[in-house]
């Protein structure tokens, strides 16, 4: 893995050129206002919703999808990934230009074969590694966060550049950004939501019943597994000195209950469901046909998952102990 920075990079291939940033939510806004403060010209295509709203009040002029996509020399495709293959066709393909360049913040659609691009554009991928807000924040403190990119179809001889352009306009390349797929990126990034996030996640919640169970109270449990903020200081400490490294950071009586007690605690069953997770849902495409294929039904079964989650005991605890700390941390 090589990482490109600044020096590697340019924003001259995107001088007289217009970037239309199609969807204005998570990722759209943080890279359509730091391309803005780049100097480059952007303009806003968004439906009629609370971000279109967003977008006015932060001084953007929106248009329709359409006609942002008619406007635009370089797309960045934005919307959610189920609503992007059902206005595909109608509301994006239609103003695609000869020499254009399209690009995905994620390689969902198109590495699935959901989204085929047309042959006449540029074809790459940007997707940084942080959630837009953060995407947002460290740009607006002089830094930035990493970032992919990948060239999938090179229609102009430029593709690459351009990609790299909008990497430094967005503020990846002061980090790093590093060179992937559209395959790759969407297995890797489905692997961290399907196979370790939801492992953590229903470890988490086995972990705040155990310590419940045996009597102690649900407030000082969350403040120790996660609300107090020393787990994210952690998981910070393991991106910057490595996983095992960090634990010198950490009492010998720390360090030696997690070694011993880690022992034992993941069953081959759990090894079995992770791998099924990874190979069969996420590479073998079981997942894209559950989500993108059953639309209805995957939204309707998300949002009864979201409502049974809300009402967990855990959830309904650490809304107290957010509060305790509100005041704290302002």
């Amino acid at each position: 893995m090589q990482l490109l920075h600044d020096v590697d990079a340019s924003l001259v291939p995107l001088q007289g050129k217009t970037v239309a940033v199609l969807g204005y939510g998570n990722q759209g806004r943080a890279q359509a206002l730091n391309l803005r403060d780049s100097g480059i010209n952007v303009v806003i295509g968004n439906r009629d919703d609370e971000y279109r709203n967003l977008a006015i009040q932060e001084g953007w002029s929106p248009l329709t999808i359409p006609e942002a996509a008619e406007a635009g020399d370089v797309l960045l495709v934005l919307t959610t990934d189920e609503c992007m293959p059902l206005i595909w066709d109608e509301q994006i393909l239609p103003g695609v230009k000869p020499g254009n360049t399209l690009c995905w913040g994620s390689g969902y659609n198109v590495g699935y074969g959901l989204i085929k691009p047309p042959s006449f554009a540029n074809a790459v991928m940007i997707a940084p590694m942080m959630p837009g807000n953060m995407v947002r924040t460290l740009f607006e403190r002089g830094s930035g966060v990493v970032g992919q990119f990948a060239i999938h179809h090179d229609a102009t001889g430029q593709a690459r550049e351009i990609a790299l352009a909008l990497c430094e306009g967005m503020g990846l390349t002061r980090i790093g950004v590093y060179e992937s797929s559209f395959l790759a990126e969407a297995h890797i990034n489905l692997f961290t939501e399907q196979v370790l996030w939801p492992g953590l996640t229903a470890w988490m919640l086995t972990c705040f019943e155990i310590a419940v169970e045996a009597g102690y109270a649900p407030e000082p449990v969350i403040m120790a597994m996660y609300g107090s903020g020393e787990s994210g200081e952690i998981m910070g400490l393991m991106a910057q000195y490595g996983f095992f490294k960090q634990m010198r950071f950490h009492s010998t009586t720390s360090q030696y209950g997690t070694f011993t007690r880690a022992q034992g605690l993941i069953s081959d069953e759990m090894r079995a469901q992770a791998r099924k997770n990874f190979r069969e849902d996420i590479i073998g495409g079981a997942f894209v046909k559950e989500w993108t294929g059953d639309q209805e039904n995957a939204t309707q079964r998300l949002a009864s998952l979201m409502n049974q989650a809300l009402s967990h005991p855990m959830s309904i605890a650490e809304d107290r102990v957010i509060e305790l700390l509100k005041i704290t941390r302002q």
